[in-house]
């Protein structure tokens, strides 16, 4: 099942990789849900995936799709709501206020489709992900097997760090940043707001089993010096690579 999302910085090859690290059948808590690229396969290859998110829009979409993506295709592709390239920065501030879950979640995927990032709130106008392959892709999509949605009410620290009854966690976060700043910046409604030190310190703490799937970054790499934990570096292709200039994204794992 292919999800009708993108998003330049959540596009993964680590797929192979982690289904090595978690056998099939295993039950997976995969955090900061957003396109679902990685959670639908992770599903398709039978293991039973619990998607979770802190960010209510994001569960509210995935909501709804899941209930009924062709009303969204039929709301997205009505006429009357036709793309307009003149309003898309008001769109970006203010489709969360309009009425009804539904045209919400036409307006999520469609900000999303025409956004360069694959952002909702923000980036770049770009209207080469908004063709009829993405509209197929949500016309056909069905409620997939060993796929169970969940919105977490609290932060995203809380939710992973909790105690929970899967075998497994899996974050695909994209990039890695010091967390300089972190309070003076302006957050969308779809963004996950979290320390990457909080998060590597619940990773080395907890008696979860918690893989993170990272861009690939020198940064990155000095964060995480000072620890033991398994390391994967994943190359364009997918596979294992020896060479860490090499690799585009890397895996940190406490198992």
């Amino acid at each position: 099942m292919k999800t009708p999302l993108h998003h330049k910085l959540r596009k993964t090859k680590s797929l192979s990789q982690i289904l090595k690290m978690i056998p099939e059948g295993s039950v997976v808590d995969s955090h900061m849900l957003f396109d679902g690229d990685i959670e639908l396969s992770l599903a398709e290859y039978q293991r039973f995936v619990c998607a979770r998110t802190t960010q209510y829009v994001v569960y509210e979409f995935w909501d709804c799709l899941l209930k009924d993506a062709n009303r969204i295709y039929n709301i997205v592709d009505n006429e009357y709501f036709k793309f307009n390239e003149k309003v898309f920065e008001h769109l970006q501030e203010n489709w969360a206020k309009e009425q009804g879950e539904y045209i919400r979640s036409a307006l999520f995927f469609m900000l999303n489709r025409c956004s360069s990032t694959g952002d909702i709130s923000f980036g770049e106008l770009s209207l080469e992900n908004y063709n009829r392959m993405a509209l197929g892709n949500l016309k056909t999509f069905k409620s997939p097997e060993n796929f169970h949605l969940i919105f977490d009410n609290c932060s995203f620290i809380e939710s992973i760090c909790s105690e929970s009854d899967a075998d497994y966690s899996i974050v695909n976060i994209g990039n890695f940043s010091h967390d300089l700043f972190i309070d003076g910046k302006s957050y969308g409604l779809e963004e996950t707001k979290f320390r990457h030190s909080e998060l590597k310190e619940c990773v080395l703490s907890s008696n979860k089993k918690i893989a993170l799937i990272y861009k690939n970054s020198e940064s990155l790499k000095r964060f995480y010096s000072d620890t033991n934990l398994p390391t994967y570096h994943i190359n364009k292709y997918g596979k294992i690579e020896q060479n860490f200039k090499n690799c585009t994204e890397v895996i940190i794992a406490n198992f």
